[in-house]
């Protein structure tokens, strides 16, 4: 039985239930393939997340959990010694060169930084990983990468992302050029983000593939804050399109963690913001499934679609000003263990498999023994998809990342304990058969049966034991 190709594709922070609405091409999919109603991302951040996904462990096993760790991918190295060819097309900086996520990859291409060509020289992962093995400045990574162009098969495409980014580096030392209105310019790298970036590349390395078994690991950061569709899908789900300067404000005032509790905090949210940020986020959802749907078309006309393993899934969810189970109004994922950043989707598709829905509770670092066991083909290969779903709670963990003064001195407005809970506390969650305990590292907790809050002494206490033991690190 030949191995299958694998396709696995994170949509980062897209949360479960505006996947379900918004999405319709992967619902499209989950109708005649495995459907999970309750997957769980490892950790509410894509450091620990993608770590966990890439290692089969949890955070506490891994260890990859604060800026500036590195991210090992066994995963990839037991494909290659199993004979597959493993791509990368990531546009979150976690899953790139900065943490050394790339190595293990037989090719790589990083596409969360400022270059405009894919077919030029991957100015910003280069750059990153220059900086990661040097530990020199920006400057003289740039000017090490300039040193490589000409050897590049296209020098002239490789020199305009070299200035991209370079606009960029300026723009972060000089904030006055961020009111230049182009996206080299603004605050950070994902105003330049494009999805087509990413589908340009995996369909180029999908044509360029020989018979070899195929991994390929792609990263689309639409979901992910600055949330920007285009205008069409603006029309559709705000009744109008808003100008560059109007989508940095969103973003950078009010869709920003640390901004939108200095604002919260001073009495000054606008719910209409707010609400317009949803609306943003739900166009982002359907672009990433426009290109979901490109993908899946591109393996058909190149014959691959037969024989490729399909999964879909998201690193984590994202708080979109909602107030939570835990009674905290948040933006974003920083600290935060809401069902809304912790429940993603999870679809897993191949024409061997009939349509199945799973509601059991599942940790996304189970996908590591699925991806394994669905190279051996010693067994059908529906019954090893399914074997390998485990039967034990599903657990995230969020360790605490450091921080705090940084964030105090550069948000003086901030609440301290939102600061404190990001930066100095833990937190630990286990699901199973419908409950949900969380448990911090404050002492405090919290149970929640099919949605409903339970009071701690009146659940179960094996499943309450494994969120505090969690907490250890």
């Amino acid at each position: 039985m030949r191995q299958p190709n694998i396709l696995l594709v994170v949509w980062d922070a897209c949360r479960y239930d505006y996947a379900v609405e918004h999405a319709s091409f992967l619902n499209e999919l989950a109708s005649s393939n495995l459907s999970f109603e309750n997957a769980v991302a490892p950790s509410p951040w894509s450091l620990p997340s993608h770590a966990s996904i890439f290692t089969g462990e949890y955070p506490h096993e891994h260890g990859s959990n604060r800026f500036g760790d590195s991210v090992d991918t066994p995963l990839v190295t037991e494909l290659s010694d199993r004979g597959y060819t493993t791509y990368g097309v990531s546009a979150n900086g976690f899953a790139s060169q900065r943490t050394g996520f790339h190595e293990e990859f037989d090719e790589f291409r990083y596409t969360g930084g400022r270059d405009p060509y894919v077919d030029g020289m991957d100015v910003s992962g280069t750059a990153q990983w220059i900086l990661r093995e040097s530990g020199g400045t920006y400057s003289e990574a740039l000017r090490e990468v300039l040193g490589r162009i000409p050897r590049h098969d296209h020098p002239l495409k490789s020199l305009a992302n070299l200035v991209a980014v370079g606009c960029g580096e300026l723009a972060n030392k000089f904030e006055s050029l961020q009111r230049i209105r182009h996206p080299v310019f603004a605050p950070t790298s994902d105003y330049s983000y494009k999805p087509e970036n990413n589908t340009r590349t995996i369909r180029s390395m999908l044509r360029g593939h020989d018979d070899q078994p195929l991994f390929l690991f792609t990263n689309y950061m639409d979901t992910h804050r600055c949330y920007k569709p285009d205008a069409e899908l603006q029309e559709k789900h705000l009744g109008r399109t808003l100008d560059y300067g109007e989508l940095v404000r969103l973003n950078e005032e009010v869709a920003a963690p640390w901004a939108f509790e200095s604002k919260k905090a001073r009495g000054e949210l606008d719910e209409e913001d707010v609400e317009t940020l949803r609306g943003l986020y739900a166009g982002e959802v359907e672009t990433a499934d426009r290109h979901l749907r490109k993908i899946h078309e591109e393996l058909d006309e190149q014959g691959l679609l037969e024989d490729t393993l399909i999964i879909i899934t998201a690193d984590h969810g994202e708080n979109l000003g909602e107030t939570d189970e835990m009674g905290r109004t948040r933006m974003g994922h920083v600290a935060s263990v809401s069902d809304a950043v912790l429940r993603v989707p999870l679809v897993v598709a191949h024409p061997e498999l009939d349509a199945a829905t799973i509601d059991e509770e599942v940790s996304l670092d189970f996908l590591y023994d699925l991806f394994v066991s669905s190279t051996d083909g010693e067994v059908p290969f529906g019954k090893t998809v399914h074997d390998t779903v485990p039967d034990t709670p599903a657990v995230s963990q969020y360790p605490a990342t450091g921080g705090g003064d940084e964030t105090i001195e550069k948000y003086p407005d901030a609440p301290e304990d939102a600061v404190r809970h990001r930066s100095s506390e833990y937190s630990a969650v286990s699901y199973d058969d419908g409950w949900r305990i969380v448990a911090e590292s404050t002492g405090e907790r919290w149970s929640f049966n099919d949605g409903e809050t339970i009071d701690i002494s009146h659940s179960p206490e094996p499943l309450v034991s494994l969120s505090e033991k969690r907490l250890e690190y």
